[in-house]
């Protein structure tokens, strides 16, 4: 029987286990409540409001509570949680109630000094709930705090527990507590300080390398609560960082459009190095990030020297902010520029973001403005790949191994950006007929599962195929999986529709799995429907692999009739679906696609339409049956309107049919699919139609039991002149 219609355990078992947890929640409450004034957010007092909302079963209570905490309604919300408690002492999530009020507890302590430390309460919410997402959770916030009160001995004691270890917060405070021990700790302060990249100590030298990669991250350092920049302000004080570190991460942070994040950088800046006028500074700082051409213009008319540094830097700023929305103009602008303004290091870097604007805008000019920037440092990674692109769609190999290799490693390695820069690479060493080096990039990439994996294992003379199917998870392994405690949170999650909060359990559960028991877990989540926890468990596995369940074929009757009907190859139908869906029905997007095939409501109401679907209402989109009419209609549409080519139709179905027109429209001579799909210029898309035609080449091999080829099923694309589309 599946899940969903399994009939809820009635609670049973003692009470008298829940009272100190009860007590546990309500005290949390109580403490916020009597250390209101040094909270950070004012809570409000217990009334009789909470007590007299009715809730007639734990789940109602549950949901309330979370409602509430969620708000910051602690009081409340503990009212709520002791009313869950009083109606099912053995509450499947009473965990999260007590979570709830303790997290909030958690990060008062974090915000207000005068707040009462709560580390004997974490320790014993941890002790009572062990290997549990909420107690891995309640570390996470615990460590938040002890980095804001710079607590660093009880940091770094707790540290190596906090299981997840995926918060860019947290790991900015774990490098703060190492600079601090390891830095200013030496005992030879001249010899640790003698060497700016602790050359003398490579356990310095190397935490200085983890740090700089953490603070080149704009959005983590725009989005955290501090953790960063204390970082970046110890490794200042510590003479660390040098002005070309901190005027390139603003260059980054100016490059993501991310003007917050340009600012924070600049206060990491000395007041002489900002010029001695740290308020004339920012004013300019921001008139370029707000108007450069403007700025460049007032600039160049009062005759000031740019001789000075951080004029130089606001200049190449300002210029690169232009180039990014005016190729043209900016190109025209740099070359304007009196030779003392920019140095060559700086013309180069402008020349790079030359070659990336022009790329993401398909212009052929790319290439040559590459040739001019092969002298540039520090570029971000989405500069780099767009140099590439450009060259690809030029096929200009020279220029695309010349460009690959100026990558650092960590970014050309086989495993990285799923073996996009390294299958390139490799192809660019065979159009030069260097044949051995070539056969080498493909041979790193062809044991991986994905796009590139497959279109190296072609390269290497092969067709794709399936790797030998794992023996399927036996009754001892599967009933292993059922007995879970984070899967049988998770499963009850799903069945409040609590998605994420399931996916949390399901996906910390897996957590060390052997590929048995991910097989095992895999094997459960299909028996109760649970497809998308299939597919990705099972999509885990490092040794042993089941393609049936990470390329599931779930409603295939029905697939097939929808496919047949107009004349759709269902490996395309499928292999879509997993990408829009993992096959959960009730799936909607931020954006408001809804259903199996995420369908926006005014396509559904035209294709509905203009096929004729009688009695359609937006309410029915969901349902199977109609979802699928619609959907595989719509790719029939698509697929008409852009010359039978799946690769432009599977574009077109994420970014809309008039998008892939504009992209082919730019070409000057016919590329292979797989190069116009690397140079699609929406990061989504890109990755969007990557995923897609590789999953339907899978569902081809599931279905015909032939090997097949990913090349054939991308073709080529040939320049056609632009017209708009009818269709939305």
């Amino acid at each position: 029987m599946p899940f969903f219609a399994a009939p809820r355990t009635e609670p049973s078992g003692p009470l008298i286990t829940r009272v100190a947890r009860i007590g546990t929640v309500v005290c949390a409450a109580a403490l916020l409540i009597a250390t209101n004034a040094g909270a950070a957010k004012p809570v409000r007092p217990v009334d009789a409001t909470a007590a007299a909302v009715r809730v007639d079963n734990p789940d109602d209570a549950f949901l309330a509570a979370r409602d509430a905490f969620r708000s910051g309604d602690v009081a409340h919300g503990a009212v709520f949680a002791q009313r869950a408690d009083a109606l099912d002492a053995r509450y499947p999530l009473s965990s999260y109630l007590e979570y709830w009020a303790l997290s909030r507890q958690i990060r008062d302590y974090g915000d207000a000094l005068t707040a009462a430390a709560p580390d004997d309460a974490i320790r014993s919410f941890m002790t009572r709930n062990p290997g549990s997402v909420v107690a891995d959770l309640a570390r996470r916030d615990w460590l938040v705090a002890l980095g804001k009160r710079g607590e660093w001995a009880t940091f770094e004691a707790e540290m190596p527990k906090f299981a997840l270890n995926d918060d860019a917060q947290v790991t900015c405070f774990q490098l703060t507590a190492r600079a601090l021990r390891q830095i200013r700790g030496a005992t030879n302060r001249s010899e640790a300080s003698a060497d700016a990249d602790g050359a003398a100590d490579p356990a310095i030298s190397e935490l200085l390398r983890l740090s700089r990669n953490a603070l080149a991250q704009p959005r983590e350092y725009t989005n955290d609560v501090g953790a960063c920049a204390t970082l970046g302000r110890v490794l200042v004080a510590e003479k660390r960082l040098t002005q070309q570190d901190i005027w390139g991460w603003m260059r980054l942070g100016s490059d993501a459009n991310n003007a917050t994040a340009v600012r924070r950088y600049a206060l990491l800046l000395s007041d002489a190095e900002r010029g001695g006028d740290s308020a004339r500074f920012y004013r300019q700082l921001d008139s370029v990030l707000d108007k450069p051409a403007l700025w460049l213009a007032k600039t160049s008319e009062g005759g000031e020297s740019g001789a000075l540094r951080y004029k130089r830097e606001l200049a190449v700023m300002a210029f690169a902010r232009i180039v990014r929305a005016d190729p043209q103009m900016g190109a025209a602008s740099v070359q304007r520029q009196p030779a003392d303004i920019l140095t060559s290091q700086e013309v180069a870097y402008l020349n790079a973001q030359l070659a990336a604007a022009t790329a993401k805008k398909q212009l052929p000019e790319s290439v040559e403005w590459s040739r001019k920037s092969l002298a540039a440092e520090g570029l971000s990674e989405d500069i780099l790949g767009w140099q590439v692109r450009g060259a690809l769609r030029a096929e200009d190999w020279k220029m695309v191994q010349v460009l690959i290799e100026k990558m650092p490693p960590e970014m050309r390695r086989a495993q990285a950006f799923e073996g996009t820069w390294a299958y390139w690479l490799g192809r660019a060493y065979k159009a030069q007929k260097k044949n051995e080096a070539a056969q080498t990039q493909f041979r790193q990439v062809a044991d991986q599962f994905g796009f590139y994996g497959q279109l190296a294992t072609e390269e290497l003379g092969q067709k794709v195929t399936l790797p030998t199917r794992a023996q399927p998870a036996n009754a001892t392994e599967v009933a292993a999986a059922k007995e879970l405690p984070g899967f049988q949170r998770a499963m009850y999650f799903y069945r409040l529709d609590l998605r994420r909060e399931g996916n949390l359990e399901w996906n910390f559960a897996l957590r060390g799995m052997s590929d048995r028991e991910l097989l095992a877990a895999a094997e459960w989540a299909n028996r109760n429907q649970l497809l998308d926890r299939a597919v990705n468990t099972a999509d885990r596995t490092r040794n042993e692999h089941d393609f049936a369940y990470r390329f599931l074929m779930p409603f295939q009757a029905q697939m097939q009739e929808k496919a047949t009907a107009v004349g759709l190859d269902l490996d395309w139908v499928y292999g879509l679906i997993r990408q829009e869906s993992r096959f959960v029905q009730v799936a909607k997007s931020s954006v408001g696609a809804s259903g199996l095939m995420q369908l926006m409501p005014s396509t559904a109401k035209y294709v509905a339409k203009k096929i004729g679907l009688d009695g359609y209402r937006a309410d029915g989109v969901n349902d199977l049956d109609t979802n699928l009419t619609l959907g595989t209609s719509y790719m029939r549409m698509i697929l008409d309107d852009l010359d039978n080519l799946p690769v432009l139709a599977t574009a077109a179905y994420n970014a809309g049919p008039g998008r892939p027109r504009a992209w082919r429209s730019t070409l000057t001579k016919p590329v292979e699919g797989a190069i116009f799909a690397e140079t699609i210029p929406f990061n989504e898309t890109r990755d969007y139609v990557k995923k897609v035609m590789s999953n339907a080449t899978y569902y081809a091999v599931l279905i015909s039991g032939n090997p097949q080829s990913l090349k054939a099923r991308m073709g080529f694309v040939a320049q056609r002149g632009y017209t708009p589309s009818e269709l939305p």
